[in-house]
């Protein structure tokens, strides 16, 4: 049992027996002033039971969690109990004994409810013969004592089964405390590998930096554990000390790993590492203070540091302490421009900066450590296995998803060599302008994260790169641009005729055909394409972009190397395209079954042979198949990334899906739309199904960006 509890349950017999103790000594003095009681009775009461209780008062203040009060309590209780049952004049006595009765089972100990019941029985047996024997009791009265002996015997045995009841829950709940308490830890320990792993990953970018924020988190810890901070503070500094450092995955490798002196651009980009560190770990508030650790911890005493000049006590302590560690640590480490120091060098360094570039305490706190060597030895070798191997994967998935970034931000692809998407689609769009005709295609490799799986990411760039040149034949002044891992968007300007566009997606296929049968490397090269038309020079690039996937999309229904032109719409300024005719042509593809010959969904293939089964099955049983398509339209005015349409395309995809059945089908039509495919439903119940996903769509996107539409089909037989 936990002191605390028994804490509680001494302070509510000791305060509920005192409680009894002031009404009976209330009712003496009143029996006193009306003559029935004698003042040396209420003085001898006072002596036999105010004395015992004050005494047990005494123990339980000196001691509030002592176990062995509650022997105390009853032991007191029950000589105040044999006073009264001696000296009593009413036959009411007997019930003296359950207002204690009645505490002692939040002991939930049955034994003591049993030795306290019996000694109450003998007590009552012993007062009642003794009335008896003064002629008090007769045969004719004899009732009021049985109805006593039966409620004492009546009250004990509830007690004693309300008291093992009580045993029983409270073991069960020690029991479920314990396993909570044990899965407590285990999400702590996983928490902290977690972490672990992040500030691995984090280190495993400057090669001289190993286990650095390891070190600093440790070496903070024990900081703040010389400092006198409460456990849980000195947690949360270990884990805020793991993740100070992880603004630095912004950095590009060549700041972090230069060997000479940065250059002033080179420092500035290397100090946004704390604000970038910041904004990762400002929306957590799993760990109080995370993101403090990341922005302030090369703040200076003296209000030098950055990223605020933040002076003094300003500066959040916590900061304050890993400014101290990570300083250590950077000293103490071998550096891409220095060895490591001495360790009289770094306490001589210490020495000059505190109070100045450290806090004064915190600093000569850590020389205290240095010079009696109670810093933690901190080996990154002893991670788990399972923190290694995890270190080595996130390492390569940022490093992949800094390839990315760069990849765009950058003006050409390193691999390919075309346009990354940002300056694509700007060199597009200002090619539109200039020429106001020609085509826009989007070329898609086939199944090509299955290349990448089988056949390795250096296969798989041959792939892309053969691709790309295969699409450079195609014209001498188009466009290129990189959109995606596989995915590439060319502006042909002289291309104005679709039929011309048709020939030359053909020959192009054919070409990849013939590639393919001669390459051994790329022998699994298959390319879906499609196109659309530009139509003025105030086309939109980005619209002309979805009509193009549009025409992609079904492009791979027929699986793979094929192509497939997009049925023009005129756009003019900032007018979006029209739902209501995107629907008509997706309805009209679904039911051409000369054309159709795969699907439209996740996988897009399998959406094609869903609908055939459910169409056939609907027909067969006269069922209704109808057709929803949703459609996202930016607002007008608002000005939103790819990023963010992405993000509201993901929440409307997952409304969806969380409000239709098992056997209902969605598929994405474009990149502002997804399709689904409802079977057997009333036109109501329809209506009932997107109201539940326009308002859980609504509750979840919490933006003013876009506007959700949909348009509904019947594509049941009798109305094809």
């Amino acid at each position: 049992m936990k002191d605390s509890h028994v804490k509680k349950i001494n302070r509510n017999l000791v305060y509920g027996w005192m409680l009894i103790v002031i009404i009976l000594f209330v009712s003496y003095v009143l029996e006193v002033m009306k003559g029935q009681r004698s003042l040396n009775y209420l003085f001898l009461f006072m002596i036999v039971t105010a004395i015992p209780a004050f005494i047990v008062l005494f123990l339980y203040l000196k001691k509030p969690d002592r176990y062995s009060l509650r022997y105390s309590i009853v032991g007191g209780y029950f000589i105040m109990y044999i006073f009264v049952m001696i000296t009593g004049s009413t036959t009411m006595v007997f019930s003296y004994i359950l207002p204690m009765l009645s505490l002692l089972v939040l002991f939930h100990q049955p034994a003591i409810i049993l030795v306290t019941g019996l000694c109450s029985i003998v007590l009552n047996l012993i007062s009642i013969f003794m009335r008896y024997s003064r002629g008090e009791i007769t045969n004719e009265n004899s009732k009021d004592v049985e109805i006593q002996l039966a409620l004492l015997f009546l009250c004990f045995l509830g007690s004693y089964l309300a008291t093992r009841l009580y045993d029983e829950i409270q073991k069960t709940n020690e029991k479920y405390n314990k396993e909570l308490k044990e899965r407590s830890r285990d999400i702590e320990r996983m928490t902290m590998q977690t972490i672990t792993t992040i500030a691995n990953t984090i280190d495993a970018k400057d090669e001289y930096t190993r286990g650095h924020s390891r070190r600093v988190s440790e070496y903070s810890a024990t900081i703040a554990t010389e400092l006198g901070l409460s456990q849980v503070e000195i947690s949360n500094i270990r884990f805020i000390g793991l993740l100070h450092d992880i603004g630095k995955i912004g950095i590009p490798d060549s700041v972090l790993n230069k060997p000479g002196k940065l250059t002033n651009e080179e420092y500035q980009v290397m100090k946004a590492h704390t604000t970038a560190g910041a904004e990762i770990l400002k929306d957590i508030d799993m760990i109080p203070g995370l993101e403090i650790g990341a922005k302030y911890h090369h703040e200076r005493f003296d209000g030098k540091g950055y990223p605020d000049g933040i002076v003094g006590e300003n500066i959040p302590y916590i900061a304050r302490i890993i400014a101290v560690a990570d300083a250590y640590d950077a000293m103490s480490s071998n550096r891409v421009y220095r060895k490591r120091l001495s360790t009289e060098k770094i306490l001589a360094e210490l020495e000059k900066g505190c109070g100045t570039q450290w806090d004064e305490e915190i600093t000569k706190v850590m020389i205290k450590l240095i010079k009696e060597e109670k810093l933690p030895n901190v080996n990154p070798d002893s991670d788990t296995e399972v923190v290694q191997q995890a270190s080595t994967i996130l390492s390569r998935v940022i490093d992949l998803a800094e390839d990315r970034g760069s990849e765009n931000a950058e003006e050409l692809d390193d691999l390919t060599g075309v346009y990354g998407r940002d300056k694509g689609k700007a060199a597009i769009q200002n090619a539109i302008g200039k020429n106001g005709s020609g085509c826009i295609w989007i070329f898609d490799i086939d199944h090509f994260h299955n290349i990448n799986d089988v056949d390795g990411f250096i296969i798989g760039d041959i792939y892309l790169k053969k691709m790309v040149e295969q699409i450079r034949a195609l014209s001498d002044d188009l466009i290129i641009s990189r959109f995606g891992a596989d995915e590439f968007v060319a502006y042909i300007p002289k291309l104005s005729d679709i039929e011309d566009a048709e020939k030359l997606a053909e020959v192009f296929l054919e070409r990849i055909k013939n590639l393919s049968e001669t390459d051994e490397r790329v022998n699994k090269l298959s390319v879906s394409i499609g196109i659309t038309e530009v139509m003025t020079e105030k086309d939109k690039m980005m619209y002309l972009y979805e009509n193009a996937t549009k025409a992609l999309y079904v492009a791979k229904q027929n699986g793979g190397n094929t192509y497939y032109c997009h049925q023009f719409i005129d756009y003019y300024d900032d007018e979006p395209s029209d739902p209501a005719a995107d629907l008509k042509k997706l309805v009209e593809i679904i039911q051409n079954k000369e054309y159709y010959k795969g699907g439209l969904v996740a996988a897009y293939p399998e959406f094609g042979k869903m609908y055939e089964f459910i169409s056939s099955l609907a027909e067969r049983n006269n069922m209704q198949v109808q057709i929803t398509l949703f459609t996202i339209s930016q607002n007008k005015g608002a000005k939103t990334s790819l990023e963010e349409q992405t993000r509201v395309m993901e929440l409307l995809q997952n409304a969806i899906v969380d409000s239709i059945r098992n056997i209902d089908v969605v598929t994405r039509y474009s990149s502002t739309q997804l399709a689904m495919l409802l079977m057997n439903l009333s036109s109501e119940e329809v209506k009932n199904v997107i109201n539940r996903i326009m308002t859980e769509f609504l509750r979840t996107y919490d933006k003013n960006e876009f506007t959700l539409h949909y348009n509904i089909a019947d594509l049941s037989i009798n109305n094809k």
